[in-house]
């Protein structure tokens, strides 16, 4: 049956009730190769989350041997395909990246628990998948 009336309905949530939509969705969306759609979820229910000490983005952020030496500059590179998704920027084209899409997805799972049966299904996917956690085994598809 069709619904009649679509635009009537109201439902009520949490902020941890919207994040867990959220990162379900980019999961899915994952799955779906449809990378644009996963990191524009995951980053905004990153973003709804308060920081959060000695989480993964702590840790990624404050690396001692990361690669970039000036704070603004290495967390600028680290969002710039999430920026790129927000903001109008002149690049008309970008390579997304499973690795990067993925790893969008773990940072907001790290700021919102408890997880659900799909985030523990998408961090063990994560975890026992070698090829993931590489990223110069991707290259852009045909």
């Amino acid at each position: 049956m069709r619904e009649r009336r679509p635009f009537s309905r109201v439902f009520t949530v949490t902020k941890q009730e919207a994040a867990a939509q959220q990162i379900e969705a980019a999961i899915t969306a994952f799955h779906a190769g449809q990378f644009a759609v996963t990191i524009t979820l995951a980053g905004a229910a990153e973003d709804m989350a308060p920081g959060k000490a000695n989480g993964l983005w702590a840790g990624i952020r404050d690396n001692p041997n990361r690669p970039v030496a000036a704070d603004k500059d290495w967390i600028r590179r680290l969002n710039e395909t999430r920026d790129w998704h927000k903001h109008n920027r002149p690049e008309e084209t970008r390579a997304l990246v499973a690795f990067e899409a993925g790893l969008f997805i773990l940072r907001a799972m790290d700021k919102w628990e408890p997880w659900t049966p799909a985030m523990i299904a998408f961090k063990d996917l994560w975890l026992s998948s070698p090829k993931l956690m590489r990223a110069e085994d991707y290259s852009p598809e045909q």
